[in-house]
Parts: C-alpha cells; sequence; structure tokens
C-alpha cells in the first residue's frame, strides 16, 4: 500500500510535466477522441441488431420481413463506413500527432543536452543518452497517442453497454459486471509488477548498448593491449544480467496474459450460468441471450485493451520519466541573464578569477 502511494503521486508529477506537449496539439486530440467514439457504435448497435433479428425468428407476434432485413443492413453498412472514416483518421493524423510530440520532446532533450558540461559527459555513458532520446521517445509517441483513445473508447463502451444490458435485466447486468472490478483490481497490480520490471529493463538496455559503444570505439586500444578476453567477459556479464530482466519481464506478461484468459472464461461461465437460468425461468427472451453473449464479447475484449494499455501506459511513463530525468540534470555552466558578448578589439585575453576542476 506504501509504494502505492509513493508511486501514485509519482506518476501525477510526471504526467503533469508531459501535459504541455499535449495540450500543443489538443485540437486534434479532441477531434481523435470524437472519432473514436464513432468506433464504439458499430460494436454498441450490432448486438441490438442480432437480438431484434433472432427475437423476430422466435417470436411469432414480431413480423420479420425482407424489407426490414434490408433496412439493417443498410444501417449496418452505413455505420461500417463512418468506422472505417474515423478509424483512418485515428491510425493516420492520432498518429502524427504523437510523432510531433515526440520530435518536440527529442528537441529540447537535445538543446538541453548541448548545455551540459563536460562533467556530465564524463560520468554518463552515450549508450545511455542515445536511448533515452530514442527509445523511450518512441513509446512516449504511443502512449500519447493511443492511451486517451483507448481509455476513453473503453469508458464508452462500458457505460453504454451496462445501460442497455440493465434495460434488458438488471439483476444479470449487475451479476456479469460485478466480475469487473476483480479483473481491474488484479490487473492494476500485475501492470505496476510489470511496469517496475520493465524499467530495470530500460536502465539495462542503456548499460549494455554503453557497454558495446566503449568496446567498439575502444577497438584500437583494445587490440593494443590485448585485453579482448576481459572486454568479452565485460560484455557476457552485462549480457546475461539482461537475459535475466528479460525472464522475469516474460513471467510477468505470461502471468497477466494468463489472468486475463482465466477471466474471460469466468465472464462466459456466469452469462452460460445465470443467463441459462433466466432464460429457463423466461425472464429473458432467446434474443436477449444471444445479446448478452455478444456484449460480453465486447466487453471482454474492451478490458483486455484496457490491460494493453495499461502496459503501453507503464512503458510511456517511464520514457517520460527517462526523459525527465535528462531535462533535470542541472547546467554546470550558465551565462548571467545580463551577460555581454566578448568584444575584443585589439590586445589579448586575461583571466581573472577563474578555476579548474
Amino acid at each position: 500500500m506504501n509504494s502505492f502511494m509513493t508511486e501514485s503521486p509519482r506518476k501525477k508529477h510526471v504526467l503533469k510535466r508531459f501535459l504541455p506537449y499535449l495540450l500543443k496539439y489538443k485540437w486534434i486530440m479532441v477531434f481523435d477522441l470524437f472519432c473514436a467514439s464513432l468506433t464504439t457504435i458499430c460494436d454498441i448497435v450490432l448486438p441490438r441488431m442480432v437480438r431484434y433479428l433472432t427475437d423476430s425468428a422466435t417470436d411469432s407476434s414480431i413480423v420479420l420481413t425482407v424489407e426490414g432485413v434490408v433496412r439493417l443492413t443498410l444501417i449496418y453498412i452505413a455505420l461500417r463506413l463512418i468506422d472505417g472514416a474515423a478509424n483512418f483518421y485515428m491510425a493516420s493524423t492520432g498518429h502524427i500527432m504523437g510523432v510531433k510530440i515526440e520530435t518536440d520532446m527529442r528537441r529540447d532533450a537535445f538543446h538541453h543536452l548541448q548545455r551540459l558540461s563536460s562533467t556530465f559527459y564524463s560520468n554518463t555513458k552515450v549508450g545511455t543518452i542515445m536511448g533515452r532520446i530514442t527509445n523511450d521517445l518512441f513509446d512516449v509517441t504511443e502512449f500519447a497517442h493511443h492511451c486517451p483513445e483507448e481509455f476513453f473508447i473503453a469508458a464508452i463502451k462500458l457505460t453504454v453497454s451496462f445501460a442497455i444490458l440493465c434495460g434488458t435485466s438488471v439483476i444479470l447486468t449487475v451479476i456479469i459486471f460485478g466480475c469487473v472490478p476483480i479483473m481491474v483490481v488484479l490487473s492494476f497490480y500485475l501492470n505496476r509488477k510489470l511496469g517496475a520490471v520493465r524499467y530495470a529493463q530500460r536502465v539495462k538496455v542503456g548499460e549494455l548498448n554503453a557497454t558495446l559503444e566503449d568496446s567498439l570505439l575502444g577497438q584500437h586500444v583494445i587490440k593494443a593491449f590485448a585485453v579482448e578476453d576481459k572486454e568479452e567477459e565485460r560484455f557476457d556479464r552485462d549480457n546475461q544480467e539482461m537475459k535475466k530482466i528479460q525472464k522475469i519481464n516474460y513471467y510477468a506478461m505470461a502471468t497477466l496474459n494468463t489472468s486475463t484468459r482465466l477471466f474471460d472464461g469466468l465472464m462466459y461461465t456466469v452469462v452460460i450460468l445465470f443467463g441459462g437460468i433466466f432464460l429457463v425461468k423466461e425472464r429473458i427472451s432467446a434474443g436477449d441471450l444471444v445479446a448478452y453473449v455478444m456484449y460480453v464479447g465486447t466487453l471482454i475484449a474492451t478490458i483486455r485493451t484496457i490491460v494493453n494499455y495499461l502496459e503501453q501506459f507503464q512503458r510511456g511513463v517511464t520514457g517520460i520519466e527517462r526523459f525527465l530525468e535528462i531535462m533535470d540534470t542541472p547546467v554546470d555552466i550558465e551565462d548571467k541573464p545580463d551577460a555581454k558578448d566578448i568584444s575584443v578589439s585589439k590586445g589579448g585575453v586575461e583571466f581573472r578569477h577563474v578555476s579548474f576542476e
């Protein structure tokens, strides 16, 4: 509990620092979220259509005509065209927005790196710096684009599905949605552990890159002193540590994926058991049960998406943190606000009160 309480303020601080980069393209984000809401229509409407067709086929009081079927088909085609146009915008302009944010952050990082002293570069491996302004910022791109829209889509689907299903059977809907908090809490816990492993993996990748860079750039010196064996030992040690972290990472991923699959089985088990009982007791119709199965499928897919993008969220926050570590590195030598350019018309240069370290 204590680690959670200390981690949440840290993440809030990181996201607060990132917000200005996102707000620069707020109108693209707003329209992207609008398109995201349009892509949910088909998933929400289709179960209602299938429910209507099923009830029409099993209930003699409902007259199903060819014209009615064609009308439903045309409506669905129109919705699919809207879905395609909205998805195209999200996949193109939405991604480009993420690239623009990445470009802005890389520019600021490089500008800050130019102002840092030689002491910083003496104490920091170049491979680590390169990883932070390339790979880490790529994860920020995916985070900036996907996470807001996917969480927004998930919120719409969960809210609308709950409202529609409550109109059919409040009790059955509450039973089904009662399983959701279990998965949310479990996924949050497992993703938090996965995030810590991801961060350690990023650090180790930077160290491994730095070791490679030092070895490859120093080949002339290595060969001159015949220390190839020592270099191989050093690289093998870092390589083995990288393997250990990757193994832990994949075990954490496997645990998360397995828990999600078990949750899928739990949800369908609840639908089969309680939906079948309600159907036998004639508290729901055959069309209602079909709609429930389809909505549960949508619900499971939505929760899977949330789980996947919780992982993306962790990677994005990690990338922002590593970016901020560069930006927060103090500049040792800085001009005063009223500093004047040196102008020497003749003579030499005189040093006064100058120290060296």
